[in-house]
């Protein structure tokens, strides 16, 4: 009986302490771009000329963004990305973007052609304006 009630503990104090670390990360990251420096994003690009998706960093900094690619795959997004929706991530955009957390994906469209730009849950709203301000 004991056990139990160390074991249920333990997870609730895990819990806790991720839930905190959370929301520690999301406030850095809110404060960061208010004050106008710059910021990193996980993110996934896929564009119409690749078939798989490609990881890497969007970046902001003080009103401008640019992609930093992980991988030498794919050179810089078109400066004219403009979207189009956003909706969560679906079974057919593949593993990566779907689980285990789901990504919300933003469709956009350029004069390269069209794009998509997989963001995690609690970022994608940063990617969302930084792509709306330009």
């Amino acid at each position: 009986m004991d056990t139990l009630k160390l074991l249920i503990a333990g997870v609730l104090l895990g819990v806790t302490l991720a839930g905190r670390l959370f929301q520690w990360g999301q406030r850095r990251l809110a404060r960061s771009l208010v004050d106008g420096r710059r910021i990193k994003i996980g993110c996934y690009v896929k564009s119409s000329q690749m078939t798989r998706w490609t990881n890497g960093h969007f970046v902001i900094n003080s009103g401008s963004w640019t992609w930093e690619p992980r991988r030498g795959e794919m050179r810089a997004l078109a400066a004219d990305l403009q979207e189009t929706s956003v909706r969560e991530a679906s079974m057919s955009d593949g593993h990566k973007v779907n689980a285990p957390i789901r990504y919300m994906v933003i469709e956009c469209t350029s004069s390269e052609g069209d794009v998509l730009i997989a963001a995690p849950p609690g970022q994608f709203e940063y990617v969302f304006m930084a792509l709306n301000r330009t």
